[in-house]
């Protein structure tokens, strides 16, 4: 199944919400300044936000459309229009490289996907790659294990410390193992109670800080999840992250069950951060290098 497939299969309540309800608004009638209105709340109520849906409004008015019961036309100026602002975010989070390690410290609300997704990721890598996976969410033992879990596999390997042990102290002994060891990647799942959690951003701050004394800091990604059901929160979480991270790149989990995939829309035009890649099931193989194209079509119901 091509990725185009997979997206308009994950996307479906997406595309029927705005597709259907699009079409709804233009039978029938010509494009008039009360219709766009109604497509700007159409595409608001799907989370993409004031700034991008007034400009994708503005682009259909600007088309100057011979007939505005061209259902498919009007679909494709949008989708080209958000194509446009995706397309900017796209970028791998796995690139070949000389130096070793590289670490990817994964951070996100608890219940966006992080432990689900560094799962997803070892899955992607290659077998001539090898891995630590390194549990800094200390105080919850069912997350180490759930993590422990995703590592049974040839050239990967999992570090721990004890029950409550300082997240930042276990991932300083494992970025030592990994430069020792001669490891490719470092990837490290962390504690995520509230983003807003003042005592979590602190501590979250001094693991990326103790890190750096060991790995150089342009080999350090530190990689946000968001949970795509979570509409408008999305962009707030990624602001607070990255005040006081430095988000370098964005993963966002289940898209395959929201309508309310449009936030991405907003935080790609807001943000000059990378979208590695989206979650689209629960199989170890449902994680996608993000496509913009494919995202703008799919979100519309547009077929290739």
């Amino acid at each position: 199944m091509n990725i185009l497939k997979k997206f308009n299969l994950g996307l479906k309540k997406t595309s029927s919400f705005l597709s259907n309800n699009l079409k709804n608004t233009l039978a029938s009638k010509k494009i008039d300044q009360e219709i766009l209105n109604e497509i700007e709340l159409i595409l608001l109520s799907s989370d993409i936000g004031t700034k991008v849906s007034n400009r994708l409004v503005k682009k259909i008015h600007s088309s100057k459309i011979p007939n505005p019961k061209n259902f498919n036309l009007i679909l494709n100026i949008i989708s080209e229009e958000i194509e446009s602002i995706l397309k900017k975010r796209e970028k791998s989070l796995i690139q070949n490289k000389d130096n070793k390690p590289t670490v990817l410290l994964f951070i996100g609300v608890n219940g966006s996907g992080k432990t689900t997704t560094i799962g997803k990721l070892i899955n992607k890598l290659s077998e001539n790659k090898k891995v630590l996976v390194v549990a800094c969410d200390t105080f919850r033992a069912a997350a180490v294990e759930q993590l422990n879990s995703w590592t049974i596999k040839p050239n990967v390997d999992f570090f721990k410390g004890v029950l409550n042990q300082d997240p930042a102290s276990v991932a300083y002994n494992a970025c030592q193992k990994a430069k020792e060891g001669n490891y490719d990647y470092i990837i490290i799942d962390t504690a995520g109670r509230l983003s807003n959690n003042t005592n979590l951003l602190n501590q979250l701050i001094k693991i990326k800080s103790v890190i750096k004394k060991i790995i150089s800091e342009q080999d350090i990604k530190t990689v946000l999840v968001l949970d795509g059901t979570n509409g408008s929160n999305m962009i707030n979480q990624v602001n607070i992250f990255n005040k006081s991270m430095n988000v370098t790149g964005l993963i966002i989990t289940k898209l395959d069950g929201t309508a309310k995939g449009g936030a991405l829309i907003s935080i790609a035009k807001n943000y000059e951060i990378p979208i590695n890649f989206v979650g689209l099931g629960e199989k170890k193989e449902d994680l996608y290098q993000f496509d913009g194209k494919s995202f703008a079509k799919s979100m519309l119901g547009i077929d290739n």
